[in-house]
């Protein structure tokens, strides 16, 4: 079965050091564009997953000229009722990726993006399942990431979020990082997909080129969150596996 790589650029700031640079026909120079290393992979479509729209023009621009389709999906944190926000709720969240299908798909995604950064902001932009229905059409698909889920943070980090999908059918994507917890996860994702009738999809997050990276990676995001190499108190990192380098190992 064929893996997805779901790309992040550096529009999603401090969770990427891959771009949506101009095309140079290579991919040994840094930072290395997600345009060349999509042609490079002999894909015809470029997924791509944000934590903001900030990047779509600049993506569908890209994907023109290198007659590349693009399946955006917006990663936004949901939350049980935006009503009630305080520092008790942080404990209800868990992330959902909200993938336009067309250019009526965007438009609704822009909506959805204005009322959770406006509305729904608490901390970081937010939304609940009832006000995601109202911008709700056939034009949007939902998935559930394999990491930051309600699956993940409800058994592994103490989280109580409860999604209200409704007539919505997500996607499960799957993963496998090397993080000691991927095996638990995904046994509790496909167990979740099996009970009720939904479809699983084995994908590959890529933040960066290759595993020699990491360490690059590891300092941007240390600078982004005002830490340390020696100290980074960043969870659960302790994998060099989320690059494009690890999704051709795992299509071989």
């Amino acid at each position: 079965m064929k893996i997805l790589a779901c790309y992040k650029s550096h529009f999603s700031i401090g969770k990427s050091i891959i771009t949506l640079g101009k095309v140079k026909g290579k991919i040994d120079y840094y930072p290395p564009s997600i345009f060349d290393l999509v042609l490079h992979s002999g894909e015809k479509s470029l997924c791509l997953v944000e934590d903001c729209m900030t990047g779509y023009i600049e993506a569908v621009e890209g994907c023109i000229a290198n007659k590349l389709n693009l399946n955006f999906g917006l990663r936004l944190e949901f939350t049980n009722n935006i009503e009630n926000q305080d520092e008790k709720s942080l404990k209800n969240r868990a992330k959902y990726v909200i993938f336009a299908k067309n250019n009526a798909g965007y438009k609704q995604l822009i909506k959805i993006w204005s009322f959770a950064a406006n509305q729904g902001f608490y901390y970081n932009a937010c939304i609940d399942f009832k006000n995601l229905k109202k911008f709700w059409n056939d034009s949007l698909t939902l998935a559930i990431p394999f990491y930051d889920s309600f699956l993940h943070l409800n058994s592994l980090e103490g989280h109580f979020h409860v999604p209200e999908f409704g007539d919505i059918k997500p996607t499960v994507f799957l993963e496998d990082n090397g993080l000691p917890f991927d095996d638990l996860l995904r046994a509790k994702a496909i167990d979740y997909a099996a009970k009720n009738g939904l479809e699983t999809l084995e994908a590959q997050s890529i933040y960066y080129k290759s595993k020699e990276d990491f360490i690059a990676f590891a300092t941007f995001r240390c600078i982004h969150e005002r830490t340390t190499i020696e100290k980074p108190e960043l969870s659960h990192f302790c994998s060099d596996g989320f690059c494009y380098d690890r999704w051709l190992e795992r299509n071989k």
